[in-house]
């Protein structure tokens, strides 16, 4: 990974068209959302947002109107985006959903975190990226797997050539769920459901490397930021560790 531009934003050498993951650093909004949350669905003022996504296209130098985000809902939905679908970023979306693929180039696919994995994915072969975020919800409806096929239906991509990249996220010793949370993963992923004292927590990056391996992901194109959002507040923002808080942007960009 290269901090050479940090606080501003983070990119993956490995993948080798534009990519990045801001930080929590470098814009304007006030305590608690300080200072660049870029999330519409917070209780930061919609103008500071606003400013703070100008700031994001100013310091990647993607310029504001590729930009596509979605209204995230924690559910399966991905969408194959095309140009006529940009230039909405500096409002609230309406399109929903909570992944997105395409192959169109000046297109930034975009999508704002706070401890949901991240998940971008890159084809080089057929020029074709695709990106979504993945919580329990997520995790349960194998939207990263779901991803993965769309891209290989849609774009021809073949699963072997793709480069991904997984973004800072909450760790499993930092994500504590109920018992009732953590029954829907026994019977698939009970091996990571951990249970510490009589406290149930849930390992998100174990279960998305593991259904992008169901899918023939190779292990060598797995690019893993290895942060944990909750660990780090000082640099990103975690809805676990901080509750009220704002919103930071992974995403990945054809051109």
């Amino acid at each position: 990974m290269n901090y050479g531009n940090y606080p501003f934003y983070i990119n993956f050498d490995r993948i080798p068209v534009f990519n990045f993951c801001t930080t929590r650093h470098g814009g304007i909004s006030l305590w608690p959302f300080e200072s660049c949350n870029t999330g519409f669905n917070t209780l930061d003022s919609p103008e500071f947002v606003k400013q703070n996504r100008l700031i994001v296209a100013e310091k990647t130098g993607i310029p504001v109107e590729c930009f596509v985000f979605l209204r995230q809902v924690h559910g399966d939905k991905i969408l194959y985006i095309e140009k006529g679908h940009c230039g909405n970023a500096l409002k609230v979306p309406v399109l929903e959903g909570d992944g997105m693929l395409t192959d169109q180039p000046g297109i930034c696919l975009s999508i704002t975190l706070a401890d949901c994995i991240g998940i971008a994915i890159y084809d080089p072969e057929n020029h074709v990226a695709g990106i979504c975020h993945s919580g329990w919800r997520g995790c349960l409806l194998n939207i990263c797997g779901k991803l993965v096929d769309k891209l290989v239906e849609r774009c021809g991509c073949k699963v072997g050539n793709l480069i991904i990249s997984l973004s800072p996220s909450i760790c499993y010793k930092c994500y504590s769920i109920s018992r009732e949370i953590a029954e829907n993963f026994f019977e698939k992923y009970g091996n990571f459901v951990l249970e510490n004292k009589q406290k149930y927590y849930l390992d998100l990056k174990g279960i998305v490397i593991s259904q992008l391996f169901e899918k023939g992901a190779v292990s060598a194109n797995i690019v893993d930021a290895g942060i944990c959002t909750a660990e780090n507040t000082h640099i990103f923002y975690s809805h676990r560790a901080e509750k009220n808080t704002g919103r930071f942007v992974f995403g990945i960009y054809l051109t």
